[in-house]
């Protein structure tokens, strides 16, 4: 909730669209995906390819919408 709490204020506070602030928010964001998946969904007991195919997942998003 804190996590999304700081990209809301962040978003908010920033008067212009810089490209550090999306960095931070999408920086944010893989932390709090990752920390849902392998906490809530389970993955942390899940097999090693399923924690690859996760984490090369978010990786990849991320990666795209910090290009776009």
């Amino acid at each position: 909730m804190l996590l999304m709490l700081f990209n809301f204020c962040l978003a908010e506070m920033s008067s212009t669209a810089q490209k550090w602030t999306l960095l931070v928010i999408l920086g944010v964001t893989l932390i709090k995906f990752l920390s849902v998946a392998f906490q809530f969904m389970e993955i942390k007991d899940a097999s090693t390819g399923w924690k690859i195919l996760i984490t090369v997942f978010i990786l990849l998003f991320v990666g795209v919408a910090g290009i776009v």
